[in-house]
């Protein structure tokens, strides 16, 4: 289960989403489009344990993906470092395609939204200002507080799939690597519910990976957590097949793309 590297990569494709930014994020109003925090839950139809104790690591690593694979939904919640600012993620998103979140590094903020027939993108001056280029000013005087709308469902663009598409997100999760095997770590609890514990560390490098996977109920993987190399990030798992509140914002808050010169809007 290749999730140390995908996770994050998912959410670094935000600089693609207007034309290379290199810094994107979520500004402390997101709670209101994504809910609060990803807290780890269980079904309660499989509270049982799982059994997980009596397998090997990679059994686990198994297991873990095989229960991702089963979901409608999730949210993730991601922070780390990347190119060396500090970045966070959080993200709700569907198999149908709906999505939820928001993503912050240095100065710049961004919040998104995807809907089955639209997506809408809200970012702070700092961000418009550096994906305008020489165009900035006019599109933070034409964006500033507002949403901007692109005509098109989130999971069918390359540039949103990683984090707006489940069956995206979830085949970059699954996708092979060169991570190294897995062993078990002690066991331990996340927000007071039991984990078993599997850590993956390739010779020779420094990164270590360290994957706590519910004892109870389905075996999710609750948090992941990347350190010694250089781009340290840990990611929670939540809120697994609960809808995803993506609610488009009121239309006097938004500002169609064709508003812009150029092929569409993608090189704004």
């Amino acid at each position: 289960m290749a999730v140390q590297r995908n996770v994050v990569a998912a959410s670094l494709v935000c600089a693609a989403l207007v034309g290379g930014v290199t810094g994107c994020g979520g500004d402390k109003s997101d709670d209101a489009v994504i809910g609060s925090k990803p807290k780890p839950s269980v079904s309660s139809s499989t509270a049982a344990a799982t059994g997980l104790d009596a397998l090997t690591a990679q059994q686990i690593s198994d297991k873990a993906e095989a229960a991702l694979k089963s979901l409608t939904s999730v949210k993730v919640d991601v922070s780390g470092i990347s190119d060396g600012k500090p970045l966070q993620l959080k993200a709700a998103m569907s198999k149908g395609g709906e999505c939820a979140g928001a993503m912050s590094q240095d100065k710049s903020t961004m919040q998104f939204i995807g809907t089955h027939h639209t997506s809408y993108i809200k970012a702070n001056d700092t961000f418009w200002r550096d994906a305008g280029g020489k165009d900035g000013k006019a599109m933070v005087e034409l964006l500033h507080g507002k949403w901007m709308k692109v005509p098109g469902d989130a999971a069918k663009d390359k540039d949103l799939q990683s984090f707006c598409d489940l069956d995206s997100f979830l085949r970059e999760m699954s996708s092979d690597d060169d991570g190294g095997a897995f062993t078990k770590g002690a066991p331990t609890t996340i927000d007071g519910q039991p984990v078993v514990t599997i850590v993956q560390k390739k010779a020779g490098d420094p990164e270590t990976t360290t994957i706590y996977v519910a004892a109870q109920g389905e075996p999710y993987p609750l948090k992941i957590v990347s350190e010694g190399g250089k781009e340290p990030h840990k990611a929670t798992f939540g809120d697994f097949n609960k809808p995803v509140k993506a609610v488009a914002p009121p239309a006097s808050d938004t500002v169609d793309i064709s508003k812009f010169e150029g092929d569409g809007g993608k090189n704004v």
